[in-house]
């Protein structure tokens, strides 16, 4: 059995922290553990102890991209013991900005990473998980970029080349866990179908980027979704609550709202 543990998300859980930011455990059926994101804070490892969730047995950790509410537990995690390899794309570290309003703030990792393995293209962490990075950008095809620069002055958009996904694959199918989806939706599921043969998806996790997302938008998402065939939707933190439902309602598949202490089970 596979097992995803949500370790943050925006959601209130009793009990356990929230906050704008992403944190997952991965467990494959050979007992396999990987960390996926660190939310914004050290509030996630607060919330795999309460779930008895040792991080540290965890064999390493892979990184979604590299903002801020991905990324601001690394340091915690690295000052309360954790030695494992952190896989990324190269272009993890790069300054990141975002405009909220009228004013542009940086969103970057908090603290640039001093060690980790870079990561081009797709990676096998165990038999069941692969790390996908390097998602090609199809023309017409939409991408979550709005706001997002390279620059302090706004001038210069980020393309946010480094965003990835894993694939997991389970006895019901291939589960596909998402950061953000800066790449897109369409994107996302085109690299995972053309160039690792990933047909019929059992399960989609995550953030889709879609709480900003017009009607054009939004049908693009059904339509891929559609063509995946996807029995099974875990969406939060970036998709938006009311993108989420729209999308679960026209696919008549099951939906479950992510939330910290979430156990999904496939």
């Amino acid at each position: 059995m596979a097992r995803i543990s949500i370790l943050m998300d925006n959601a209130e859980a009793e009990g356990l922290a929230c906050e704008w930011g992403s944190a997952m455990a991965l467990e494959d059926d050979t007992g396999g553990l990987w960390l996926w994101d660190t939310g914004a804070s050290p509030k996630f490892l607060d919330n795999a102890r309460a779930l008895g969730l040792d991080f540290n047995r965890a064999q390493g950790l892979a990184l979604s991209h590299g903002h801020y509410d991905h990324t601001g537990g690394i340091a915690p995690l690295l000052d309360a013991g954790f030695s494992g390899p952190i896989l990324a794309h190269p272009e993890v570290n790069r300054p990141r900005f975002a405009r909220h309003g009228g004013k542009i703030e940086p969103v970057g990792i908090p603290v640039p990473l001093q060690r980790f393995e870079p990561v081009n293209g797709a990676r096998e962490l165990t038999p069941s998980l692969t790390f996908v990075t390097d998602i090609p950008r199809l023309p017409g095809l939409p991408q979550s970029l709005r706001g997002l620069h390279l620059d302090p002055a706004g001038q210069i958009q980020d393309p946010v080349p480094d965003d990835a996904c894993l694939l997991l694959r389970t006895r019901r199918g291939p589960v596909v866990v998402l950061g953000c989806c800066h790449a897109g939706l369409e994107n996302t599921l085109n690299r995972l179908r053309e160039r690792l043969g990933v047909g019929r998806l059992h399960g989609l996790v995550g953030g889709a980027h879609l709480y900003d997302a017009d009607q054009e938008r939004l049908e693009g998402a059904l339509q891929a979704l559609q063509k995946c065939g996807v029995e099974r939707l875990c969406l939060g933190h970036c998709t938006g609550e009311a993108a989420a439902a729209w999308l679960a309602g026209r696919l008549n598949c099951g939906m479950e709202p992510l939330r910290p202490g979430l156990i999904l089970d496939f």
